[in-house]
């Protein structure tokens, strides 16, 4: 499976995006948001001293709602990072890149990362916020593995001929103005 249903669209004419997507069109399905997350443990205690700690717990604690919801990380569609420690973020840049990969893996959605004066939880540095869209099966089913659709191309096969697939072939990459996510 590709790092996402969704498809990424990244304009040439835009800065390279670094740890984001530009803009992402969803694949029709079930919309799934997960409310704030904070480094908070199943006992409601908010753990973590640093933004690090506090960004791994919460994305934890994303993915875990993401996963009883149905979905996975590849379904989101955007997220929202707030930090009241935009300075910790910052200096911490590549270990927050790294927890972010060992959770989301490298499916990189349209983001933000907000600086706050304070969360609802005093002790808390980072809350995520984000929406995920889980494809409905019929969208995301190869066409030639529907047994209705079998039927009709071999009906139109053994009444005019092979097949013409309309798609992209290895001679057309598809749109230029469109590139996969740095």
């Amino acid at each position: 499976m590709d790092l996402t249903p969704h498809k990424i669209v990244n304009p040439l004419s835009l800065a390279d995006p670094v740890g984001f997507a530009h803009a992402l069109v969803v694949t029709p399905g079930r919309v799934v948001h997960v409310g704030g997350q904070v480094a908070r443990r199943s006992d409601g205690k908010v753990t973590g001293e640093g933004v690090v700690q506090q960004f791994d717990r919460a994305l934890g604690n994303v993915v875990e709602a993401l996963r009883v919801a149905g979905a996975d990380p590849g379904h989101v569609v955007d997220m929202r990072v707030h930090t009241t420690d935009m300075r910790g973020y910052r200096l911490n840049g590549n270990t927050l890149a790294s927890v972010y990969r060992r959770h989301m893996g490298r499916h990189y959605p349209p983001m933000a990362v907000i600086g706050v004066t304070e969360l609802i939880d005093p002790a808390a540095l980072v809350q995520i916020v984000c929406t995920a869209v889980v494809p409905d099966v019929r969208d995301t089913a190869d066409p030639g593995e529907d047994d209705e659709t079998r039927e009709m191309l071999e009906g139109i096969e053994e009444s005019s001929g092979p097949v013409v697939s309309a798609g992209p072939g290895p001679e057309d990459p598809g749109d230029p103005r469109e590139r996969e996510p740095a």
